[in-house]
């Protein structure tokens, strides 16, 4: 009797204790520009591994301004072949970041004065196109007197007279939503659609434009604008989050029986729970701010349910009192063959 309601007991305990583990043994991640701690906090307090496929951060940009630094204080100290060197860095990392940090001051000064030092080398005519490009990103610019000799303001404002002279011309930007576009160093209104696009009026020729986007997603480029307009298509490179088959494949690798993905968009992110098998079992979308109790909440088990309260326990509490009473009845009629009363009496019954 003892061993039959052990039994009984343990088949009855046994799913309680199965539901204690997470629902997820790993949790792959998949958020750009969010910090991993907290989620990952959360995934260790649940029971389960965090695997971060979140692809790093871009390089910041080159600090372009102080190669033109450089540049200048050499023309400044004669040194035209040193100037040149800097400037010619400096050049080549504009045109392939698009003067990203650069106000339209900095970005005139790179022109300005790779003009200047061509006239010092003995190439005025590769001088003239420095400084019409010079005062074409930057036409409303005035030179200060005390700084520059007068034949080099005589330079400029012939060249400055040049580049107004050229047809002005539209820009048709096209760029994802929540960019932030900056043209020549002078920032454009962020478009407000998914594809909207950004009109910009420039002078024709040479022009640099660059975009911040989520998560530090950067583009730059150095355009060319001709007439009557130039459409520009602001297409940065986004790594893509790793799909099911790939997450599966990582969490099979790990023995798990399901996993937790989280995928960010922005300030959005989308958390699913997938079985081994690739079965969705739940869905959540919720604020990256919300991401540590959402991972906590979905892998928390279920709460367990009560085996005593269970219809099947009772039924087995039943059939185990029956056998209580009818074994020590049966013993006692089989053992006399006369005539037999037994009285049984429950908890309070009447005398």
């Amino acid at each position: 009797m003892v061993r039959l309601l052990v039994c009984l007991a343990a088949l009855v305990l046994a799913p309680a204790i199965a539901v204690a583990a997470p629902r997820a043994d790993v949790v792959v991640l998949w958020a750009p520009g969010v910090a991993p701690e907290p989620i990952a906090a959360a995934a260790r307090d649940g029971g389960a591994a965090l695997i971060d496929r979140t692809p790093p951060r871009p390089p910041a940009p080159p600090a372009i301004d102080a190669s033109i630094r450089r540049g200048i204080d050499a023309y400044e100290a004669l040194r035209f072949d040193d100037a040149w060197a800097a400037l010619s860095e400096a050049r080549t990392a504009v045109d392939a970041h698009g003067g990203a940090g650069l106000t339209p001051s900095t970005l005139s000064d790179l022109f300005l004065y790779r003009g200047l030092t061509q006239i010092q080398r003995g190439e005025p005519a590769a001088a003239w196109d420095e400084l019409v490009t010079a005062a074409a990103v930057a036409p409303i610019r005035v030179l200060d007197p005390a700084r520059f000799a007068p034949r080099v303001l005589e330079d400029v404002e012939r060249a400055r007279g040049a580049a107004l002279g050229r047809p002005r011309v539209e820009l048709a930007i096209t760029a994802p939503v929540g960019c932030a576009v900056v043209l020549d160093g002078v920032t454009l209104a962020a478009p407000p659609l998914e594809a909207a696009a950004v009109t910009a009026t420039v002078i024709v020729g040479p022009h640099w434009i660059h975009a911040t986007c989520a998560a530090d997603v950067r583009w730059g480029a150095r355009i060319e604008a001709s007439a009557p307009s130039t459409p520009v298509t602001i297409a940065p490179a986004t790594p893509a989050p790793p799909t099911d088959d790939e997450v599966l494949i990582q969490a099979r690798a790990a023995g798990a029986r399901a996993a937790l993905t989280i995928v960010t968009r922005g300030s959005v992110a989308t958390v699913r729970l997938l079985a081994i098998d690739g079965r969705e079992r739940e869905r959540r979308v919720v604020a990256t701010d919300a991401l540590p109790s959402t991972v906590a909440a979905m892998l928390r088990p279920p709460p367990a349910s009560r085996w005593y309260r269970s219809r099947w326990a009772w039924a087995a509490g039943a059939a185990a009192l029956a056998a209580a009473i009818a074994i020590p009845i049966t013993a006692a009629v089989v053992g006399d063959a006369g005539p037999a009363a037994v009285t049984i009496r429950g908890p309070g019954a009447l005398p």
